[in-house]
């Protein structure tokens, strides 16, 4: 039990530190634009192309 409990504390320490990384980063996170078709409210085919955050340069005022 003890073995089970050091392996979730030791996991969850790495997500804490990778979500901490990203955060101060400063960098918008990105998708692979792959997988099924993404419909938003509208009714608007949601994809790299039409994505309101792209168009706005939110993401490319920190380039990768």
């Amino acid at each position: 039990m003890q073995i089970l409990l050091l392996t979730m504390a030791v996991f969850g320490i790495a997500v804490l530190i990778m979500s901490v990384g990203a955060i101060f980063s400063g960098k918008c996170l990105r998708g692979s634009c792959g997988g099924e078709e993404i419909w938003d409210a509208d009714g608007e085919l949601l994809n790299c192309e039409t994505c309101p955050v792209r168009k706005r340069g939110e993401c490319d005022a920190n380039p990768s």
